[in-house]
């Protein structure tokens, strides 16, 4: 004979479901679920964030001898999903807050800052999101997709790479990202579009950047670029001066 039974727990302010399968005979009462449920509820508990690494992870299952069926059983069951080799956040129900992509974006690689057309519609520069979040890199160009998106990394081949890098995000979810000019600076040092001479088509048309928008922002970042925007970026320097 078999009951199935509806647990609920609270858990981080949100409640969650439990189903509790009990089989029964004369003289066996066994519980299945509960105890996988109560598993993962424990090392959520002991991991302090939603993102977190394979080491974080195995130092919680020293009772496991094989520790890498455990890790498969809880990806296979969701209770974990992977954002890149060896970095896992936690199932939507069991997540602190909801997931930043910039927060993803410099865990899966780096160091790494956000940028591009990513970095562009998180200042309300362009209008669309982009589904491909672009870094920059110091290491070698990188591409990863997860779950929750795709993950571009360029390799910054210019000495400008700190130059006009911010921490945005509050708290817990901080992550580096491009200022706008930066930003611009490296979609344009990246796009083969730019052909570094009439910069207000390109800027108005291919990227569709709210020129009014970007006269506010201030230009000091502008300004530290001016010795690395030459060449096929020098006329777009002097339009961003001259805005």
């Amino acid at each position: 004979m078999r009951r199935i039974c509806l647990s609920v727990m609270k858990i981080h302010k949100k409640w969650i479901f439990i189903t509790d399968i009990f089989d029964f005979n004369e003289n066996d009462i066994r519980l299945i679920n509960m105890e996988k449920a109560l598993n993962i509820l424990h090392i959520r508990e002991k991991i302090p964030e939603d993102i977190f690494t394979s080491l974080e992870l195995n130092a919680l299952l020293e009772g496991y001898q094989n520790k890498g069926a455990k890790i498969a059983s809880m990806l296979h069951r969701r209770e974990i999903i992977p954002l890149r080799r060896g970095l896992y956040t936690f199932t939507d129900v069991l997540r602190k807050q909801p997931l930043s992509n910039g927060v993803m974006a410099n865990r899966i690689y780096g160091p790494s800052y956000v940028s591009e057309d990513f970095a562009l519609c998180y200042h309300g520069l362009i209008p669309e999101t982009p589904y491909v979040v672009t870094s920059m890199t110091m290491g070698r160009s990188r591409e990863f997709t997860n779950d929750f998106g795709a993950f571009s990394y360029r390799y910054c081949r210019s000495k400008a790479y700190s130059i006009g890098v911010v921490l945005a995000g509050g708290e817990h979810r901080h992550f580096l990202i491009a200022s706008p000019f930066k930003a611009l600076y490296d979609k344009a040092l990246n796009d083969s579009r730019w052909d570094g001479e009439d910069p207000e088509p390109y800027l108005e048309d291919d990227l569709r950047i709210d020129l009014e928008a970007l006269q506010r922002e201030d230009k000091q970042t502008l300004h530290e670029l001016a010795p690395f925007m030459t060449g096929r970026l020098k006329k777009l320097h002097h339009f961003l001066e001259e805005l």
